[in-house]
């Protein structure tokens, strides 16, 4: 399998691992020492540790993602459009550190995932803010 097969193959099991509820599993997908920043300007999440409380709060509560056209590879590294659906949440069950409108909401996403040559993620950018969220 190449690293483009390996790419591909990492970005949709992050669809359907997050899909499923799994931030545990999600985080496999990431190498130890990885970061997550989302959304960026945001403090990174560093090391498998924190990507994967990071994780397994973003699916508590069932919030699903629907890419939007195809994942684009330069070298190591993949850039997706999707949109994540998320319901009613609390502040308990916030995984992120950005101030967030109240009830359910669409946001629409950009994510970057740089690897390393064993297919793993290395780290993972995400590109969005309060303009690209829409209450619903």
């Amino acid at each position: 399998m190449t690293l483009d097969d390996k790419m591909r193959a990492a970005v949709q099991a992050y669809f359907d691992l997050f899909n499923a509820g799994d931030g545990a599993a999600i985080a496999d997908l990431f190498a130890d020492d990885a970061t997550v920043t989302d959304p960026m300007g945001t403090p990174p999440k560093n090391g498998i540790d924190e990507i994967r409380a990071f994780y397994t709060l973003a699916v508590k509560n069932g919030a699903r993602l629907e890419q939007q056209g195809t994942t684009r590879i330069a070298g190591n590294r993949a850039a997706f459009a999707f949109s994540v659906s998320v319901g009613a949440m609390t502040a308990v069950d916030k995984a992120l550190d950005v101030e967030l409108p109240s009830g359910g909401m669409v946001i629409d996403v950009i994510d970057t995932f740089e690897f390393n040559d064993e297919g793993k993620v290395t780290a993972m950018c995400a590109y969005w803010g309060p303009g690209n969220i829409t209450q619903v």
